[in-house]
């Protein structure tokens, strides 16, 4: 990535920077701004801090956010790590969109399931349900557990909610099950293919699952939860974590039953690793001499789209749907791709305007409070949180730009 330049409006950076700091200032913790337009950096900025509590303690001294803090992914691990790995072995040859998920998992078999394909459930279409308690014994008794091996016997009959093809229902069970099926064709558990076959590759030495072991001391991580996963003590179940989460994956289904890699959560990364996996994909498959696939199989998972236009093979498509998340300025379908995570993370990749945006921040890692709909984090109520009004301001600037020029 090219070094910042100074083509974008001061005032919209300004604008930008008031609205992040406004959020710092009542009550989120952190946050990394990052902003690319024509491989440049157009703007970078770390805000506030990583760490600010000690379970429901204030830190005396809490840890201030750097730009290169590590991140846990949470479902922006259902791109750079999962839909990439599908990415570059379906341009292999390896396997197909169209292969049915039981020609992979032959436990995965009865009634519908039969007929559902790999392209289904990257659609967020394939009738699983979207999420799946195995950690909760009182959740569902037969389908418990808490190790590994155990849930990867168990999630092949995880029951379906609708019929294949007929209902968008964003699923974790899902991308879990397509992680399973890149260990089954290649023999290697998720989060070393990805290292082996991607990451390494792109020198990317702050993306990966599990982390918190290669070394990496743990104040490099963002703090998650405050208390566990207990929701500030409202929630139990066997071995919940109580103290603040940090440089684990807070995710429940990934942390107790998937062992830390999952294909739906686990990975970590960084502001500026992961502007080197966005610019891949505007750069039609390729970063310098690393080729992860053709720009035919980026153009095949960009442009096959659901049955109801919101997501391409596992990209969401920003659209009128979402504009609390991505604003209302984005180009019109089909130039523009992105996703969340939700400890607090977004990204958009633009090929309209040839542009990055990524957020991360650390939202979870604040009190929960009562409101009207339901329990919530404090920090999932500030603006830069939401993403959208965020995002809008930056294209504002661009729209700005284009019509001064």
């Amino acid at each position: 990535m090219k070094s910042e330049n100074n083509s974008y409006p001061l005032e919209w950076i300004e604008k930008i920077d008031r609205q992040i700091i406004f959020s710092i200032n009542n009550g989120l913790p952190g946050t990394v701004f990052t902003a690319i337009k024509n491989e440049e950096r157009i703007f970078q900025k770390s805000y506030g801090n990583q760490r600010i509590y000690n379970e429901k303690e204030l830190m005396p001294n809490p840890q201030p956010m750097k730009v290169d803090t590590i991140f846990d992914m949470a479902s922006l691990t259902k791109i750079f790590s999962t839909t990439f790995s599908y990415m570059k072995l379906i341009d292999d040859r390896i396997l197909s969109i169209e292969d049915k998920v039981n020609k992979y998992l032959p436990e995965f078999t009865g009634g519908d399931k039969d007929q559902i394909t790999i392209k289904q459930v990257l659609h967020h279409n394939s009738g699983l349900p979207s999420s799946f308690h195995f950690y909760d014994p009182d959740y569902d008794p037969d389908f418990y557990s808490q190790s590994r091996e155990r849930t990867i016997e168990l999630l092949p009959l995880v029951p379906l909610l609708n019929k294949p093809g007929t209902v968008t229902l964003y699923s974790d069970i899902g991308f879990a099950l397509l992680g399973i099926i890149i260990e089954k064709v290649t023999g290697m558990r998720q989060d070393e293919f990805v290292k082996k076959q991607i990451y390494q590759p792109l020198g990317l030495k702050n993306t990966g699952y599990i982390l918190d072991s290669t070394g990496l001391v743990q104040d490099r991580f963002e703090a998650t939860e405050r208390c566990g996963n207990t929701r500030d003590g409202m929630v139990s179940f066997p071995n919940i974590r109580t103290k603040t989460i940090q440089g684990e994956v807070h995710d429940e289904f990934a942390y107790y039953s998937m062992g830390q890699v999952s294909g739906h959560a686990g990975l970590f990364s960084t502001a500026d690793d992961l502007s080197v996996l966005c610019q891949l994909i505007l750069n039609g498959g390729k970063y310098g001499a690393f080729e992860l696939c053709s720009q035919q199989t980026v153009d095949l998972f960009l442009n096959t789209l659901n049955i109801d236009k919101t997501y391409a093979l596992g990209f969401q498509v920003p659209t009128d749907l979402c504009h609390l998340i991505y604003g209302l300025l984005l180009p019109q379908a089909g130039h523009a791709f992105g996703h969340t995570g939700w400890v607090g993370n977004c990204f958009v990749i633009d090929f309209h305007h040839n542009s990055i945006v990524i957020i991360l921040t650390n939202k979870k890692h604040t009190p929960v409070i009562p409101t009207a709909y339901r329990d919530r984090f404090e920090g999932d109520l500030l603006p830069v949180a939401g993403y959208g009004g965020t995002i809008q301001l930056f294209y504002g600037g661009l729209v700005s730009e284009t019509v001064k020029n």
